[in-house]
């Protein structure tokens, strides 16, 4: 099959479109030389700018690369594992939502390197916390934000989800299923010390806070009275 001829050379050569040029002193091959140069190199290129989502994902990856100041402390009497990230920076949910699967995808890698590194500067810590951790735990995720925008708590509870996967991932928590963790707790203020404290506290019951009657209603009353 032959190839298609290339619709723009077919233009070259219309008598009528080659008569239009020559009155406005052109040709197929030639720029006026009254067209400034500066408006030759504003034409589009054809690659579109970066979202406004995209440069916001790459605001708080960049930012949670710097994990120096980060550690981890258990507490003996509450069997509770408290870990700090200052400076860390959360991605609201509708962001997530916007952004590509590897754009995310690299979020969460840097937060597993990051958690990674804590736990080899704190083994000690970390093997403290496997020796003496209860489950099902409560997770309680504090984000202290510098920003103008303050995100909604079900925002930060999903923003951190990848936070809760390098855990698993780094061996903190055998899995992030209910049997491990009852649910999370998120709270978001602002602050002039900003970053990401989150606890894992052990709780008795699957349901961690949720009012005993609460559950006894959800399981019995679905069909009414």
């Amino acid at each position: 099959m032959p190839s298609k001829t290339n619709h723009r050379s077919a233009f070259a050569s219309d008598p009528k479109f080659l008569e239009r040029l020559a009155k406005q002193g052109l040709t197929p091959n030639t720029q006026t030389a009254a067209t400034p140069r500066s408006e030759i190199n504003a034409q589009p290129s054809g690659r579109t700018g970066e979202s406004k989502a995209t440069t916001r994902m790459r605001k708080v990856r960049d930012a949670n690369m710097d994990g120096r100041n980060d550690r981890f402390e258990f507490d003996t009497l509450t069997k509770s594992l408290c870990a700090f990230f200052p400076g860390a920076l959360l991605l609201g949910l509708n962001v997530m939502l916007r952004v590509h699967d590897a754009k995310s995808t690299s979020l969460k890698a840097t937060w597993v390197k990051r958690i990674e590194a804590m736990k080899l500067e704190g083994m000690p810590v970390f093997k403290e916390w496997l020796a003496r951790a209860e489950y099902p735990v409560i997770v309680e995720e504090i984000y202290i934000t510098p920003e103008v925008r303050l995100l909604d708590h079900e925002s930060v509870a999903a923003a951190c989800k990848p936070i809760l996967d390098a855990f698993v991932v780094n061996g903190f928590l055998p899995d992030d299923n209910g049997h491990f963790i009852a649910h999370p707790l998120a709270f978001t203020e602002r602050g002039q010390n900003p970053g990401l404290l989150i606890r894992f506290k052990p709780t008795p019951k699957p349901w961690g806070l949720i009012d005993d009657d609460t559950m006894l209603r959800a399981r019995t009353s679905m069909l009414g009275n």
